[in-house]
């Protein structure tokens, strides 16, 4: 009897970048279809660029999506946590956005943290990466939830990397 054993390893691209990006655009298009077209198709293409380069340079902690209402989030909201490279989840399919959540007098934006890497760049880098971005950031505090907590629940993966998403639950 004989055993073997063998190492791969996977280069994350720009097609992997793409690949968990458009799961991501695919539950904003969710939101879109489940609040009255919002966010617009528009904000969702420039999202999903932005989150495009963000993965491809490997700067990303984690980035906030959804409803905010008097500076918190509120449960229509969900976040996606960079997961450490080479870890073994599944690759999920994108959607289960719940319907019918109070977005009364809420508007739709984004909340983006940058992980270690992002600091370890020299300026003339991570201005190289926002440029290729469809907007600019700017500076701020993360938004609290309204009520509840973060719960994880599915994950987006590709080329060794992913996305680990969570949605908002009540108490």
């Amino acid at each position: 009897m004989s055993s073997y054993s063998t190492t791969e390893t996977e280069t994350f691209t720009i097609a992997h970048a793409r690949r968990i990006a458009s799961k991501v655009a695919t539950d904003l298009l969710r939101f879109q279809s489940l609040y009255n077209g919002v966010p617009s198709t528009a904000l969702i293409d420039n999202y999903e660029k932005e989150i495009v380069e963000y993965l491809r340079h490997d700067v990303v902690k984690s980035v906030t999506y959804g409803f905010k209402r008097d500076g918190k989030w509120t449960e229509a909201a969900v976040r996606y946590r960079a997961l450490a490279g080479g870890i073994l989840v599944s690759d999920d399919d994108p959607g289960k956005i719940r319907p019918r959540l109070d977005v009364a007098g809420a508007t739709f934006t984004s909340f983006l943290v940058h992980n270690s890497n992002w600091s370890n760049m020299t300026a003339a880098e991570r201005q190289a990466i926002e440029n290729a971005c469809p907007f600019q950031r700017s500076l701020g505090t993360e938004p609290p939830l309204e009520s509840g907590y973060w719960t994880d629940d599915l994950n987006y993966i590709a080329g060794g990397r992913g996305l680990g998403r969570s949605t908002v639950r009540k108490i």
